[in-house]
Order: C-alpha cells, then sequence, then structure tokens
C-alpha cells in the first residue's frame, strides 16, 4: 500500500486553524507559523469549493510523521533473548505460544527487517496479538524500546495491506463518524440526554474554563454511561466551570496509533485541538486513559504544536478538588468495620502515562475503606485483557486474560474493585459474571469517579 487515501474535507483542518490563530499560544511565533502552514497546504490540498479530494499522506507528507521498524537501528538488534518476557506477558501466559510472546515477536521483526521473512498475514497475526500493556518494555533488562518496536512494524504492516481486515471496519468508522461506534456522531450526547430535567446548554457552552473530553466508549456504550454521568454531576456539585464538546469531539485517534494507522490521526489531533482552544479552556480533563495518553503524550509529535492549555485524568483532577475542600466525602462502610477496596492500575494510565499514586490517594481519602493492594501493581499491574484491540481481534484471549485478573482480584477478598477506565471497567464486570460461582460475596466494579459519586451522596 505504501500511501494511504483519505477523504478529506474543509472542516477537517479546521483546528490547524484555530491552532494557528489562537492567541497567547506558547513557544515561538514558528509554531504558530508552522500550525498556519499545515491549515493553509492542507486545504490548498483538498480543495477550496468544499468538494471531497483524495490526499495522499504519506510518510513525508506534511500531515504525517511515521517511525519505520528498518530504521530503529541498534535497538532492533538489543533483544538478547533473555526470557524475562515470557513470565509477565499475559499474551504468553494465556497461550504458552513463544511466537507471540514479546521475545518471539522481536525474532519475527528482526528477520522481516533483514528480509529473511516476508511479511505475510501469518507474521502480522503473530504481531497484532498483544494487548500493547507495555509490561515487557518496562522490565526489559537491556532496556529495548520494545513497544516502540511494535508501533513501527504494525505502522509496515499497514503499508504492506499485512493487518487484519477487522482493523479497516474500525479505520472506516472513525474516518466517516469520527468515533468508534457504528452511530454518527450526533450521538456522542446521548448519555446525557437520556437524564430527565437535563438543559443541554448547562453542559455544551460557547466558553469554560475546563473541557470534559468523554471518549468514544463512555459517550457511545451504555454500559458505560455511568461514568460520564457521575463525573458531570461532581463537576455541577463542586461548581465546575466546564463544558462538553458534544459533536465537535471526534475519536482522539489512539486505536489507530495502536494498530498501526498512524498517518490518519493527524487530522483528528488537529481538530480535537482546535475545539479546544474555541472554548478558551485552561484545562482539558479525560476520564478515558487511552485518550489522556493520547492527548498528552502523542499529540504535541503528530502535530507540531503543543497547547497552552492543561491536560489531566479525571482522578488527578478529583485529588485536587477534594484537595481545595470542593467535595465532601462522606463514609461508604455503611455500619461496617471498613469496606474492601482494591484497585486496578489501567496500562495507559499507570504504566504507559505514570500516574500510579493519584487515584489511590484519592480512594484513601474516602472515610471507610480498606484500601488493599493487588498483588501486581503499578508499573507490574497485569493488564485487564482489554488494550491493544485485542478484545475485537481475539475475544477468547481477551477473556482468559480478564478471568487470570479476577482471580487476582478474588485474592484480596475486596468487596470493590476500582479503576480509572472504562475499558477495564467493561472487561473486568464481563470476566467477574463469568466466575462469580467461585465466590460466596459480590464484588462491585466502579470507576474511580463513581466511587466518589458514591462516597458524596453517603449519609454524612
Amino acid at each position: 500500500m505504501g500511501e494511504e487515501k483519505i477523504l478529506l474535507k474543509d472542516k477537517d483542518f479546521a483546528g490547524a486553524e484555530d491552532i494557528a490563530n489562537a492567541k497567547d499560544m506558547p513557544g515561538s511565533k514558528e509554531t504558530s507559523a508552522g500550525a498556519k502552514g499545515i491549515a493553509a497546504g492542507a486545504k490548498g490540498i483538498a480543495g477550496m469549493d468544499g468538494s471531497k479530494t483524495n490526499v495522499v499522506i504519506s510518510g513525508t507528507g506534511v500531515l504525517a510523521k511515521t517511525v519505520r521498524v528498518s530504521k530503529k537501528g541498534d535497538e532492533l538488534y538489543s533483544c538478547s533473548r533473555c526470557g524475562t518476557c515470557l513470565s509477565i506477558c499475559p499474551v504468553y501466559k494465556n497461550t504458552l505460544d513463544e511466537g507471540v510472546s514479546p521475545r518471539g515477536k522481536l525474532s519475527l521483526i528482526e528477520a522481516a527487517a533483514n528480509k529473511t521473512l516476508p511479511l505475510t498475514d501469518k507474521l502480522s497475526q503473530k504481531i497484532y496479538t498483544c494487548t500493547m500493556c507495555n509490561y515487557c518494555t518496562k522490565e526489559c533488562p537491556s532496556g529495548v524500546k520494545i513497544s516502540e518496536l511494535f508501533r513501527a512494524v504494525r505502522q509496515d504492516l499497514v503499508d504492506s495491506s499485512k493487518y487484519p481486515e477487522i482493523l479497516d471496519m474500525l479505520k472506516d468508522k472513525i474516518k466517516t463518524a469520527y468515533n468508534i461506534t457504528f452511530d454518527t456522531n450526533q450521538g456522542r450526547l446521548d448519555w446525557l440526554k437520556q437524564i430527565p430535567g437535563i438543559t443541554l446548554s448547562d453542559y455544551v457552552k460557547d466558553t469554560a474554563e475546563v473541557v470534559y473530553f468523554v471518549g468514544c466508549v463512555s459517550s457511545f456504550s451504555p454500559r458505560s454511561f455511568s461514568i460520564p454521568r457521575a463525573i458531570t454531576e461532581i463537576f455541577k456539585r463542586a461548581d465546575v466551570d466546564f463544558t462538553l464538546l458534544g459533536e465537535d469531539e471526534w475519536c482522539c485517534g489512539f486505536p489507530l496509533l495502536s494498530s498501526g494507522m498512524t498517518d490518519a490521526v493527524t487530522s483528528l489531533a488537529l481538530h480535537n485541538i482546535g475545539m479546544v482552544i474555541k472554548k478558551g479552556a485552561k484545562l482539558l480533563i479525560t476520564s478515558c486513559p487511552s485518550c489522556f495518553h493520547t492527548w498528552a503524550h502523542e499529540y504535541t509529535e503528530l502535530t507540531g504544536v503543543k497547547p497552552d492549555f492543561e491536560i489531566m485524568h479525571v482522578s488527578q483532577y478529583l485529588l485536587r478538588l477534594i484537595q481545595e475542600g470542593k467535595i465532601k466525602l462522606n463514609d461508604i462502610s455503611v455500619n461496617k468495620a471498613g469496606i474492601k477496596v482494591t484497585y486496578h492500575d489501567p496500562c495507559d494510565l499507570g504504566r504507559n502515562s505514570g500516574i500510579f499514586e493519584e487515584p489511590r490517594q484519592v480512594i484513601k481519602s474516602i472515610p471507610g475503606i480498606d484500601f488493599i493492594e493487588l498483588d501486581t501493581n503499578r508499573l507490574q499491574a497485569n493488564c485487564c485483557g482489554g488494550g491493544g484491540n485485542i478484545e475485537s481481534l481475539n475475544p477468547a484471549l481477551s477473556s482468559k486474560i480478564a478471568d487470570a485478573k479476577t482471580d487476582e482480584i478474588f485474592a484480596t477478598k475486596a468487596e470493590i474493585v476500582v479503576s480509572a477506565c472504562q475499558q477495564c471497567e467493561r472487561t473486568m464486570n464481563t470476566a467477574l459474571k463469568r466466575k462469580k460461582g467461585e465466590i460466596d460475596y459480590k464484588v462491585k466494579v466502579l470507576d474511580i469517579a463513581e466511587l466518589v459519586l458514591q462516597s458524596m451522596n453517603a449519609e454524612g
């Protein structure tokens, strides 16, 4: 394939224009000029008449920055084949297939880079059998940046048309509807509209101090609606001046990044940054760790633009509100000595973004909680099985990984397991329902915002 053709319209570059025209942008004048160049150049390609035009975005194009595995140099050959990664990789532990272990994948990638092994469908299947949890990278004694190699080879597989066909469906959804579902983007606020007595203008404002970026799963999956509902109720009660983007919120692009379709993400990033700038916000809040990671660690590299607003995960912001005395937390133990609560570190929030302590501080701030750590936590936390698009590509494997996580939860005897990720919550909830017959008590899975709201609603 080599090049990716994307249908773009005038509005796809509104974000770049907003960035270029925004006042008080940090950095040099060159940053603003660069953004204007992106907008002008892209518009010139797309055509000013508003018609759809085939725009070629390649590794050398203005709107793309691509790293290929063949350019990784010594990094590619640093693996000592020690096997440390075998005992920690959730995929290997649940398959015992060396070909899908990090060590096995690196051997395949090296052979492909040396042209001794072609990029085939079978090789592709091995490479994509991964949760992208990044545990292997953090534990590698040789310091190999395994996750970067995996992302680079996925880009090569995309360019060679050797990637799972189901990912085309994902890409088409995001290109046409700007979200990962089959719904139109006009449905982004359905989770809010279903609440009786809601006035949308109280939630979608022209300007606000804070923008809450909800994310695709929480916006469109009914099983996750309780998360944004909890967050917006907390914000209202804490007198936070916030707004939602509604249908102007586009997918952050993380599913495409993890699939190797990096070139398709830049226009999404430019649009989203531009929409937040339009609101005049000083702070962006996300409840999805993958959205947070993309905003905080990917967008600047993709676009060359560093926004002048702060980016926080909701767990960090909840802690700030608690410390500022804007949230009153009440005892949730209901006349018990203390309710046992444990916390699961989402991979993209913890290991991949370095946020470990804030969620724990929020939990420990709630009266009536007996906090217990999982056996594996922080950098060593085991994946829930919901990352890397593995749930779509290999649902049986995803379920096995989730079941292993459930066994770890059972070992704590916790009555509540808290996460700070809508995907982790869905994955663990499903696994707990499968295995509920193994314990004689009920385990509830809550997002950290749901736990905070429960405490706020408890009798003080």
